[in-house]
């Protein structure tokens, strides 16, 4: 079986696979990146380059950057459509799916996609949606910077000793940076910080601002011309990445916009890496702040830094990697192209998964606590309570399954609001809501105990389960905003198994569907033995539908 590696970016996306042993990126259209921008037209959408080319004479229909949105409930309107994050990122990966089938002349089906390690849960659970709606069994979500750290293994010094190591990674629209320790092979996940809205399009941001300030002065309003803003966005990204090598640059557009009196205006200047570095330094400052910040929470006890791997195209900004040197005493290494890194260290994950042996052991962490909202004293003159109870703490080691108690507050209480939270913050309204359900309780007295779990497993998925010890009385929710229906199932990821199960849901009646849905009920709620027996079960089933239908009778 072969699986392939996916980097959905920001800006960029990519895929790599295992090409005798070594991770490769694949030609997508002849390039090894493919811009992350899509278009929506009358009779067809249009993915990658050509998307990008044609945004400048159809902004209304293109949609670029939804990495952005993905884990919230937004509509894009483009040419009459009304689309989803979701259904904007399956067009990328479909895309990607089919450049890579054409290439190499094999299926894509099994893939890992990367995604930022800040990523919250309801924004991985949206990429994994839109890797189902891609046609995609998405093995595993894998962070990007431990991604990249496959892949920069590779050309560092095997050393014996311990190596702590920076990966820094600044995209087209999110920061991370985590701290790894690498020993023989075997690297564990120290601590993670990021920002999944800083970035690249903020660095052509600040440019674009420069561009209509200047405009201004000649009587235009660019802000009111969606073609206008289109094409300085367009030059703000040139600019930008010409200024990673050269310190001036002359940036001209001619008929940009018309004036306040119908005149055409063009803009034509000089442009310096300082006046860029004015303007982003605040933003770069941020990353360095926030690396400062992992490596407190890495607890480091006399370790030091060994070297810093720079990913993200980002990273090639002259002022990201003068800060880094400033802040911090170690080696900074960018052998491997910034834009690939990522992708090329989801296809050695995906060789792992699929059986490869590239000999390399993963250790990742969460990147938030997960808790509940809880009363606590200082909570008993407020309308609502808004303390929060972390259960399972940021960089924990994954996958992890944590429990807490907590207590009635009145005889024969009735329910509990089970409201769950992301963050660091004391109080729950200083933190991201990720759900809340109601558990029904059974009759007790005041002060009796109620158990939380949380069990996070290695996409970042969470499960959530309450029960009154002393009784059956129990309830497991995995709670997601982007796909309600299959996380009542439970499930973050589905196997081969599974899928064909649920094919055939849409094709039987009668006591035949009914007989799998229940199979398939205790398929998914089920683990390790239980899991086997259960999925025995579902295989025979199978086999007993096919001998039907090789009887002649009807499925």
């Amino acid at each position: 079986m072969t699986a392939f590696g996916i980097d959905l970016g920001t800006t960029n996306s990519s895929i790599s696979w295992l090409k005798e042993g070594k991770p490769t990126p694949i030609l997508v259209d002849g390039h090894p990146i493919m811009p992350s921008v899509v278009m929506y037209d009358a009779d067809r959408v249009v993915v990658g380059r050509e998307a990008r080319n044609l945004e400048l004479q159809r902004p209304d229909a293109t949609i670029r950057s939804v990495k952005r949105r993905m884990g919230q409930e937004h509509q894009y309107l483009a040419a009459g459509r009304s689309v989803t994050p979701e259904e904007v990122s399956a067009e990328i990966l479909r895309a990607l799916k089919r450049g890579a089938e054409e290439v190499t002349g094999q299926a894509v089906n099994d893939v890992v996609v990367t995604v930022p390690a800040y990523f919250d849960d309801a924004q991985r659970r949206a990429t994994l949606k839109a890797g189902e709606l891609a046609g995609l069994n998405v093995l595993r979500l894998l962070n990007e910077p431990t991604s990249a750290s496959l892949v920069y293994d590779q050309v560092a010094e095997a050393e014996a000793a311990p190596e702590i190591v920076m990966i820094y990674d600044l995209g087209g629209g999110t920061f991370d940076v985590s701290i790894l320790e690498v020993v023989e092979g075997v690297r564990e996940v120290r601590a993670t910080a990021g920002n999944t809205h800083l970035g690249g399009d903020d660095f052509d941001e600040a440019l674009v601002q420069l561009f209509v300030e200047e405009l201004r002065q000649s009587g235009a309003s660019p802000k009111d011309d969606a073609r206008a803003m289109a094409r300085l966005r367009r030059l703000a990204e040139d600019a930008k990445i010409r200024l990673s090598s050269d310190t001036e640059i002359r940036v001209r557009e001619e008929f940009l916009c018309r004036d306040d009196r119908g005149r055409p205006v063009q803009l034509d200047r000089t442009v310096t890496r300082r006046e860029l570095e004015r303007r982003i330094a605040p933003l770069l400052e941020s990353t360095i702040a926030l690396c400062r910040r992992a490596v407190d929470d890495a607890r480091l006890s006399g370790q030091s830094l060994g070297r810093i791997c720079l990913v993200g195209g980002s990273t090639r900004i002259p002022m990201a990697r003068a800060l880094l040197t400033e802040a911090f005493q170690a080696d900074i290494h960018e052998e491997i192209d910034p834009d690939l890194a990522v992708a090329l260290g989801a296809s050695v994950q995906a060789g792992m998964l699929t059986g490869i042996d590239v000999e390399r052991i993963l250790v990742d962490v969460a990147a938030h606590s997960l808790g509940v909202r809880v009363v606590s004293e200082g909570d008993l003159e407020r309308e609502q309570p808004d303390t929060f109870a972390p259960v399972l703490r940021r960089n924990t080691v994954l996958p992890a399954t944590r429990t807490e108690e907590y207590y009635t507050m009145s005889e024969d209480q009735e329910e509990v609001d089970v409201e769950v939270f992301q963050g660091e913050a004391p109080r729950c309204s200083q933190n991201a809501c990720v759900g809340s359900f109601t558990f029904a309780l059974r009759p007790a007295p005041a002060d009796s105990p109620v158990r939380v779990e949380f069990a996070y497993d290695l996409n970042g998925v969470v499960r959530v389960s309450v029960s009154q010890p002393g009784t059956d009385n129990a309830k497991t929710v995995a709670l997601s905003v982007a796909d309600a229906g299959r996380a009542a199932q439970g499930s973050a990821e589905q196997s081969a198994v599974e899928r064909k199960a649920r094919g055939l849901l849409s094709k039987l009646t009668g006591d035949d569907r009914a007989e799998l849905e229940a199979l398939l009920e205790s398929y998914v709620a089920s683990e390790g033995t239980e899991r086997q027996v259960a999925e025995e079960a579902l295989l025979d089933f199978f086999l007993d539908l096919e001998d039907l239908e090789q009887d002649g009778g009807e499925p």
